[in-house]
C-alpha cells in the first residue's frame, strides 16, 4: 500500500490553457537524463535514460506538463535487454520515443562495455521495440535492430513515407570529435535503404557548442527540416542548438538564438548542464522542450557535484518572426519559473508497506535479474528478499531493489524485522547506491568472534572509492530486535544511521560521507547515473538460505 502525506495543491488540476503560480523545475526529479517526448492526442508521454539499470527505459505520461506518473516501461524482459556483466554507467543510452500510424516506437543503443578501461572493439548497435497499447508495458516487442550502428539514436517518419534513423558516432568513423550520421530505413526489418551519411558536426560558438555533438532529432515544421543537438559533453558546458533545411541533405542553417539552452559554467548557478532536448506540440498550439540538466547541491562551498545526476526539465518554446525556435525566452533555466504552468506540491512522506505488490513502477534491479529473489507472498505485508552470492560491488544483479533518490533533502528509512545471518559473509541493510564503486550500506551481519548479530557501516571515498568499514555491537541487535536503517541526504552529504528494538527511538548516527562522493568515479570510468536508495540482502560470494524480511520503503521530504 501507498501512503502519502499532504495533499497536492488544489491547482494541480489547472490545464495549460489555465496556467496558475511558478513551475517548479526538474518535472521528473532524480536521475531522469536524455528525456525523449512526445503527445498523442492529450496525453504526453517522455522516456528517459536507465544505463545499467533495469527494467529500462521508463515511460512517463501527463495531462499538463507537471504531474507525471510511471505507467511502465518499454525494456522489461531479459531478451529486449540482457544487461549480465554490463559495465557502470554502461546499459541505454539516450531512447528516442516517437508515434506514427497508431503505433509506439522507442528506439535506443545498449552498452555492455564502456571504454576507457573496458574491452574497446565492441561498436554499439541500436533498436526499436514497438507497440500499439502504450499503457501495457507487456506489450513491448522484440528488439528490431539497425545496421547503421552508433548511439543517441533517433527515428524520423518524413510526410512522403519514408523514414529515417540517425546516431551518434566519430566524424571520420574510425576518430575524430563525435558527430551526427542518417540513414534511410526499412522501419519493419530496421535494415539500411541508403547509404549512410555525415548529417551534421558541430558549427555554432565553439567556445561554447565545441566540437562534440550528439543526439540529433529532426522535425518537419512549416515546411521546414528542423534539427535539435547535444552539444559540447555532459557536464557544466552541455547545451542544446539548432539548426534548419529544406531538405535532409542540407545545406544546414544555424539558428540566431544558438545556444538554444546553455546555462553557464558558473558553480555557484543552481541548475547547470542544460542540454540534449526533446521538443513537443500541445493540443493547443503552444510548444514545449523537454532536456536533462543538473543542480549542484551546495555549490558555494563544496565541490558543487549533483548526486541526483541528470533530471529531466521543461521549458516553454516561442517562434520568432523568421521561423526559428527560442527555448525560455532566452533566458537561463532555473527552478522556479514564474508565470509557466503551475506550482506541484510533492507529498511530505512517500511509504509502500509492501501490501501484497510493490506499490508503484519506480523500483530498480540492477541489471537483468535471471533468477526471482523478492517474494512478497510468504510473509504478507513484507517484502523478504533471499539474497545471492552478489555484493553491491558486483558487477553482476545483487539482491537488491533501488529507488532514485529523487530530492536534495530527503530521508529514506526502512526496517529489518526478519534476518539471522549464520555467517559473517551475510548481511541485509540499505544503503545509497551510485555505482558499484561508491555505494554506502548499514546493515545487520554476524560478529564472527561473538557470534551475535551485530551492525555493519561501510562508506567508500575518495578518487579510489576507498573502503571505511565499522562493525558496531549493540544489544538489541544481538537479541534479534527488529533494525530500523536511516539514510539522511542533505545537500551537503549524507549520514546513516539505525535504530534497534523500540519503534519509537531516534536513529543512532554512525557514519556520513560528502556528496561528492555520490557522483564520483575511479579513474578511466565514467559516471553518468544519479543516486538510488536500495536495501538487499547478500552472501558475499557464497550462496544464502538466511531469508531477509523488510516491512517498508519510506522516503521523508525534510
Amino acid at each position: 500500500m501507498m501512503v502519502s502525506v499532504s495533499s497536492r495543491l488544489a491547482t494541480a488540476v489547472c490545464l495549460l490553457s489555465g496556467a496558475v503560480s511558478g513551475l517548479i523545475n526538474p518535472v521528473i526529479p532524480g536521475f531522469n537524463p536524455d528525456p525523449s517526448i512526445i503527445r498523442v492526442d492529450d496525453d504526453y508521454f517522455v522516456v528517459t535514460s536507465t544505463f545499467e539499470f533495469f527494467p529500462g527505459v521508463p515511460i512517463y505520461h501527463s495531462k499538463d506538463l507537471v504531474e507525471w506518473e510511471t505507467i511502465g516501461h518499454a525494456l522489461t524482459r531479459p531478451s529486449q535487454l540482457p544487461l549480465r556483466g554490463t559495465a557502470p554507467s554502461g546499459g541505454v543510452f539516450a531512447p528516442t520515443l516517437r508515434h506514427h500510424n497508431g503505433t509506439f516506437y522507442m528506439t535506443t543503443t545498449v552498452f555492455d562495455a564502456i571504454s576507457p578501461p573496458d574491452q574497446v572493439n565492441r561498436l554499439p548497435r541500436s533498436f526499436y521495440v514497438k507497440t500499439t497499447n502504450i499503457w501495457d508495458q507487456d506489450s513491448w516487442s522484440e528488439p528490431v535492430f539497425f545496421d547503421q550502428w552508433g548511439f543517441d539514436p533517433d527515428l524520423f517518419f518524413d510526410d512522403d513515407g519514408r523514414v529515417y534513423f540517425t546516431s551518434t558516432f566519430s566524424e571520420f568513423i574510425d576518430e575524430g570529435t563525435f558527430a551526427n550520421w542518417i540513414t534511410e530505413v526499412d522501419i519493419e526489418t530496421g535494415n539500411s535503404l541508403s547509404d549512410t551519411r555525415l548529417l551534421h558536426t558541430s558549427t555554432v560558438s565553439p567556445d561554447i557548442a565545441g566540437p562534440l555533438t550528439e543526439a540529433s532529432h529532426i522535425y518537419k515544421i512549416n515546411g521546414y527540416y528542423h534539427m535539435i543537438t547535444a552539444d559540447s559533453g555532459t557536464a557544466e558546458l552541455h547545451s542544446t542548438n539548432s539548426y534548419r533545411s529544406k531538405s535532409l541533405e542540407g545545406p544546414w542553417e544555424h539558428n540566431p538564438h544558438n545556444p538554444l539552452l546553455f546555462n553557464g559554467a558558473d558553480m555557484s548557478r543552481p541548475v547547470l548542464a542544460t542540454g540534449h532536448a526533446d521538443m513537443v506540440e500541445g493540443a493547443d498550439g503552444s510548444w514545449w522542450a523537454v532536456f536533462l540538466a543538473t543542480r549542484p547541491q551546495n555549490p558555494t562551498n563544496s565541490s558543487g557535484r549533483p548526486q541526483l545526476g541528470r533530471e529531466t526539465f521543461l521549458c516553454p518554446v516561442h517562434w520568432d518572426d523568421d521561423g526559428w525556435p527560442i527555448f525560455n525566452n532566452g533566458q537561463p533555466v532555473v527552478e522556479h519559473d514564474p508565470d509557466v504552468l503551475y506550482d506541484l506540491e510533492r507529498p511530505s512522506v512517500w511509504r509502500d508497506d509492501f501490501d501484497g505488490e510493490l506499490a508503484d513502477n519506480n523500483y530498480y534491479f540492477l541489471r537483468a535479474p535471471y533468477k526471482e529473489f523478492i517474494d512478497l507472498d510468504s510473509a504478507p505485508g513484507k517484502l523478504r528478499l533471499r539474497g545471492n552470492p552478489y555484493t553491491l560491488s558486483h558487477r553482476e544483479t545483487p539482491a537488491a531493489l533501488l529507488r532514485k533518490q529523487d530530492a536534495i533533502n530527503q530521508t529514506f528509512s526502512t526496517e529489518l524485522s526478519a534476518f539471522e545471518p549464520s555467517s559473517p559473509r551475510q548481511e541485509a541493510g540499505a544503503s545509497v547506491y551510485l555505482s558499484l564503486h561508491y555505494h554506502n550500506e548499514i546493515a545487520v551481519t554476524l560478529d564472527g568472534d561473538t557470534g551475535d548479530r551485530t551492525v555493519v557501516v561501510r562508506t567508500r571515498t575518495g578518487p579510489e572509492a576507498t573502503l571505511n568499514e565499522t562493525f558496531i555491537p549493540d544489544e538489541a541487535v544481538a537479541a534479534g530486535q527488529p533494525v530500523r536503517f536511516f539514510i539522511e541526504a542533505r545537500d551537503v552529504g549524507y549520514r546513516l544511521g539505525y535504530a534497534a528494538g523500540n519503534s519509537t527511538c531516534s536513529p543512532k548516527w554512525v557514519a556520513s560521507v560528502e556528496n561528492h562522493n555520490l557522483q564520483a568515479f575511479v579513474e578511466g570510468w565514467q559516471n553518468f547515473v544519479g543516486t538510488h536508495f536500495a536495501i538487499y540482502a547478500t552472501g558475499n560470494k557464497l550462496p544464502i538460505l538466511n531469508h531477509a524480511d523488510f516491512d517498508y520503503f519510506q522516503v521523508t521530504l525534510q
